[in-house]
């Protein structure tokens, strides 16, 4: 008995190369890290409505760098995972959410009045989904290695930069709770969500270490989304 070949119409544009994604993943991640304190941009915030002294740095404007970082982690993700099926389809919309929620902030910080009022929270919620939104698409593509190499160490990663996206976004949504409450304590809960997304980005970032030294999945990948395998 015989079997026919399925063709498959069309073609799938060339990928970047396995070492070429990892370069991307790992220049993305320091400015994605390091935005999120410097500059201080959670003690510029509590100084402009005097909510105390909360760090060193007095300038007040959403982590652009962090921003920056994370459009770099974007691309090679996008690379790393293109045509995968749905773990590819829910990059691009985490991603276009990420950069629209991004953008969103920036325009909301020049809306901004002189005391912590809605507009304020609403702007400390938005952040707090960019970065969810952002962490969302590392996590897709974690996932997606998880997926096909099977490996425990990589399964519980994505586990724990699930759990950091949550309790990050919490975190944001709190903070803007207690904005609208007039409560001061806006100021701990905004910089525990900068030390939850940070986790969860170090957390991306052994994610990314384990893409790069597994030796169960190559490089290419061979077929439509329909027979997804590496070769």
């Amino acid at each position: 008995m015989t079997t026919k070949k399925k063709v498959i119409s069309g073609s799938i544009s060339p990928r970047w190369p396995k070492s070429r994604v990892v370069r991307w993943l790992e220049v993305g991640t320091v400015p994605a890290l390091v935005g999120l304190w410097i500059p201080d941009w959670v003690g510029g915030y509590a100084r402009a409505f005097g909510a105390g002294e909360a760090g060193p740095l007095p300038w007040a404007f959403p982590p652009v760098l962090t921003y920056l970082g994370a459009v770099v982690l974007l691309l090679g993700c996008g690379q790393g995972i293109r045509e995968m099926g749905i773990h590819f389809k829910a990059l691009k919309i985490f991603g276009a959410l990420a950069v629209g929620f991004a953008g969103l902030s920036v325009l909301l910080h020049f809306l901004l009045g002189t005391k912590a009022d809605a507009k304020f929270a609403l702007l400390i919620a938005v952040i707090g989904l960019a970065a969810f939104f952002a962490s969302a698409v590392l996590l897709v593509t974690i996932d997606k290695v998880a997926e096909i190499t099977t490996e425990t160490r990589t399964r519980i990663t994505k586990t724990v930069v699930l759990a950091g996206m949550i309790l990050g976004l919490a975190s944001s949504l709190v903070a803007a709770a207690d904005v609208l409450s007039g409560s001061a304590a806006w100021v701990l809960w905004l910089r525990l969500m900068t030390v939850l997304f940070g986790a969860t980005f170090v957390a991306c970032r052994y994610g990314v270490h384990c893409y790069k030294t597994q030796r169960s999945i190559g490089a290419a990948f061979a077929l439509a989304p329909e027979e997804q395998f590496w070769v």
